[in-house]
């Protein structure tokens, strides 16, 4: 009986184009144009330019697009700066599975000129192993354990996986170099929840992309690794995960068969940490139906959401993606949640910052419960009276038009209309594209 490490390896080897569900190609064109979009918006975030400086400082050979940047690198500091901006606004899907395997994929697939259908399996394979690993090793987050309640964030730890399944899939890695290369990627898989709120959040997905990149590489030149990384004692499972944590059936349950993507292409509406969506909703609601107005409002009702939403204050847009008072506090005054929201001008506006210093968040009756089937918030006022408002499911975008809107906000200032119209065009046809170094060169820039 093979074990995991294996099967996973030769689920990504085996599985052809063809093999793949016209549904899921489609959903991952999708999801690839979004990613394009939040990159190009991610770029001109403060964070993202010091580290595309960097990058450019290495003077490494110019062989793959740091995208929006205007130079190219290395595969490996391409595919880190990529990953980072691809994370950098918290604006991308909320598994976070395309921030690491995408820029892996291309880092490598642009110096080889290799088609768009190339590019495309990468991505959906990487993004399998990514989805994959978090439902074996996170199966207790439901119920406040695991690794990430212990401070991992998965899409470092796991991503790094996906970002090696992708690589290999690009480089055309065999099944003994695919085990190995995972072997490789779980050494350098890492990624701490204590960095949510700042520049450094990002490099979960950085890293994880530059993870697999070299370690995709490495194999292919012969480079050794455990072969059983994931199962084996003192490997991946063991150092993450406690017993009682993992679902090992979730890790192959009807793979090659069932694949994430084929629930839909489904991305975030606001640019911030998932948590706060919800209080977000239901405050838009409040302000749209009842006409609240910022200054008369007293304090706020709602769990706050503490575990993941780490920031009491921001001074800055990567302090504000993480922090429910800010993220409350420019709803009530905006009436809107967007990338202008989140911004370090708009967080450090001066009637914003007022509104955080005076507003209170009170938990709820009972006190704060990290996952509700509804987000209740009530919205109280100075003069006394209240008004709430529940909201079960946070909205995603989850079609073709509300996506490719989504994408041309993000890439407003980066491509002229006819430039994004181009750009959308390519990915939309993805897999009829020969070589994926013109669609790089479209974003450039």
């Amino acid at each position: 009986m093979n074990g995991a490490t294996e099967t996973l390896a030769q689920f990504v080897v085996g599985t052809r184009f063809e093999d793949i569900p016209a549904v899921v190609l489609q959903n991952a064109k999708l999801m690839i144009l979004d990613t394009f979009g939040v990159i190009l918006a991610g770029a001109r975030d403060p964070g993202c330019k010091l580290l595309a400086q960097w990058v450019k400082d290495q003077e490494a050979a110019s062989r793959a697009t740091v995208i929006g940047q205007g130079f190219r690198s290395s595969s490996l500091l391409a595919a880190l700066a990529n990953g980072h901006a691809s994370h950098a606004l918290d604006y991308d899907d909320s598994g976070h599975y395309s921030t690491q395997t995408l820029p892996a994929a291309l880092a490598l697939g642009e110096p080889r000129h290799l088609s768009g259908a190339k590019i495309l399996k990468a991505y959906v394979l990487g993004r399998e192993v990514c989805s994959r690993l978090d439902a074996a090793f996170d199966a207790g987050r439901e119920k406040l354990t695991g690794p990430t309640y212990r401070g991992w964030h998965h899409t470092g730890t796991n991503g790094s996986l996906g970002a090696a399944a992708a690589a290999a899939v690009v480089l055309g890695l065999d099944l003994e170099q695919m085990k190995t290369a995972f072997g490789i990627a779980a050494n350098g898989a890492c990624g701490l929840r204590a960095n949510m709120g700042t520049m450094a959040k990002a490099l979960v997905s950085g890293n994880a992309a530059r993870n697999g990149v070299m370690a995709a590489m490495l194999a292919e030149r012969g480079f050794t690794a455990e072969k059983s990384i994931l199962e084996t004692p003192q490997g991946m499972a063991n150092a993450f995960c406690d017993e009682g944590d993992i679902d090992w059936k979730s890790l192959t349950r009807d793979l090659g068969k069932h694949y994430e993507l084929e629930r839909g292409a489904i991305t975030k509406e606001y640019p911030c940490c998932s948590p706060a969506h919800r209080p977000i909703e239901a405050v838009l609601e409040l302000v749209k139906e009842r006409g609240i107005r910022a200054e008369d409002v007293d304090w706020i009702e709602c769990d706050p959401h503490s575990f993941s939403l780490r920031r009491n204050e921001a001074g800055d847009a990567h302090e504000g993606q993480y922090s429910l008072i800010y993220c409350l506090s420019v709803a009530l005054l905006d009436g809107q949640m967007g990338l202008r929201q989140m911004s370090d001008e708009r967080v450090r506006a001066q009637d914003v910052q007022a509104l955080m210093r005076r507003l209170r968040i009170v938990p709820p009756p009972g006190g704060p419960v990290e996952r509700r089937p509804k987000e209740r918030v009530t919205v109280h006022l100075k003069n006394g009276q209240s008004h709430s408002a529940e909201v079960t499911r946070p909205h995603r975008i989850s079609n073709r038009e509300g996506l490719e809107a989504k994408f041309f906000t993000c890439v407003q200032g980066s491509l002229s209309p006819e430039a994004a119209a181009r750009v959308r065009d390519t990915i939309l046809n993805l897999e009829n594209l020969y070589d994926i170094a013109k669609l790089l060169d479209y974003v450039h820039l």
